[in-house]
C-alpha cells in the first residue's frame, strides 16, 4: 500500500489551516500532502515515521514536516487516553510567489526548502515558538493569525535549533511503478516489524529476487533495509523502555529481536547508549 493523498480540510478563504486534534489515534496511515505541517505534541507517545526516520515521540516534541514529505504517527497512548496536537498547516505558497520571494523572506524560503527533510525543533527556539502557538490559537482575528504564522516562521528561518529527520530526500513524485513497490515495503514493515519479516518475504512482494531487491532498497533508502528494519524495532524499543513496565529481556522479544544481545548490540549502535542507560536516563529519580 503506497503512502495515502490526504486531503487537509480548509475554507478556501483561509491562507493556512489551524487545529487542536484530539483523538485516541492521530491519523496512522503512511500519507503525504502539499501542504507544510507544523505539530505540537501537547500530550501523546508513541513511534513516528518521517520519510526514511524512525524515532520515538511523546509529550512537547515540535516539528516541521515538509510539503509531500510522508509521514506517520503510530500513537501507543493508552485506549482511554486521548492523544492531544496542535497542528498548523499550509501550503509553501500560501502568501504568493511574489511576496516569498522579496529580500524580506529570503530565509523563509530557505526554510521551507530545508523543510523538505523534515525538522525537529529544539532548545531556545522551540520555547519561543510554543509561546507564538498559544498567540496563534488565542488570536481573535484572521490577520492577527496570519501574522503570528509568519512570526513563527521567522524564528525558525533564522534558528540552528533544528535538526533535520530524513537522511534523504524522500521524493513521492517519481515513476509510479517504483513508488508503489518501495511504499508497499515501507508500510508492510511499520505494520508487521513486531514479527518476523524475512528478506524473502519483502522481495517476494516486490516481485524480485533478494539480490536485485535489496540493491534497489538501498538506491532508495540510503540504507539497507536490514537497518531500516532494525531502526523500526529500536523506535518501538524506546517508547518501551521509557514506559517502564517490561524487563530488557521482555522489550527486545516484543520488538522483534531474536535474542538479547543482538537487541542490546543493536540499540547501542543506533542510539550510542545501551538499553539500560537509556532507560535509567527517563527515571534519574
Amino acid at each position: 500500500m503506497k503512502p495515502i493523498f490526504k486531503k487537509v480540510e480548509s475554507k478556501s478563504e483561509e491562507a493556512f489551516v489551524a487545529k487542536i486534534d484530539q483523538f485516541s489515534q492521530f491519523y496512522n496511515k503512511w500519507h503525504f500532502h502539499p501542504e507544510l505541517e507544523l505539530t505540537h505534541i501537547v500530550k501523546g507517545r508513541g513511534t513516528r515515521f518521517i520519510g526514511d526516520h524512525i524515532e520515538y515521540f511523546e509529550d512537547g516534541d515540535l516539528l516541521l514536516v515538509g510539503s509531500n514529505l510522508p509521514h506517520v504517527w503510530k500513537n501507543q497512548n493508552e485506549e482511554s487516553e486521548l492523544a492531544v496536537a496542535q497542528v498548523v498547516q499550509f501550503l509553501p505558497t500560501f502568501l504568493g510567489n511574489e511576496v516569498l520571494g522579496k529580500l524580506e523572506f529570503k530565509q523563509v524560503q530557505n526554510l521551507l526548502t530545508r523543510s523538505a527533510y523534515g525538522l525537529k525543533i529544539v532548545g531556545d527556539t522551540k520555547g519561543q515558538v510554543l509561546r507564538q502557538l498559544d498567540v496563534l490559537f488565542d488570536a481573535k482575528s484572521s490577520l492577527e493569525r496570519l501574522i503570528t504564522l509568519i512570526r513563527i516562521l521567522d524564528l525558525l528561518g533564522k534558528s540552528t535549533d533544528l535538526i533535520p529527520m530524513s537522511s534523504s530526500l524522500f521524493i513521492v513524485k517519481a515513476d509510479k511503478q517504483q513508488v508503489d513497490r518501495l511504499n508497499l515495503v515501507i508500510d508492510y514493515t511499520i505494520t508487521n516489524f513486531a514479527s518476523k519479516i524475512t528478506l524473502d518475504d519483502v522481495a517476494s512482494m516486490s516481485n524480485m529476487s533478494v539480490s536485485n531487491f535489496c540493491k534497489y532498497f538501498k538506491a532508495r533508502m540510503k540504507k539497507t533495509y536490514v537497518q531500516y528494519l532494525t531502526e523500526v524495532r529500536i523506535g518501538l524499543s524506546c517508547k518501551l523502555l521509557i514506559e517502564n513496565k517490561m524487563s530488557v529481556h521482555q522489550i527486545a522479544f516484543e520488538s522483534g529481536f531474536v535474542n538479547i544481545s543482538n537487541f542490546n548490540r543493536a540499540f547501542k549502535l543506533t542510539k550510542q547508549v545501551t538499553p539500560l542507560s537509556y532507560r535509567k536516563s527517563y527515571h534519574l529519580d
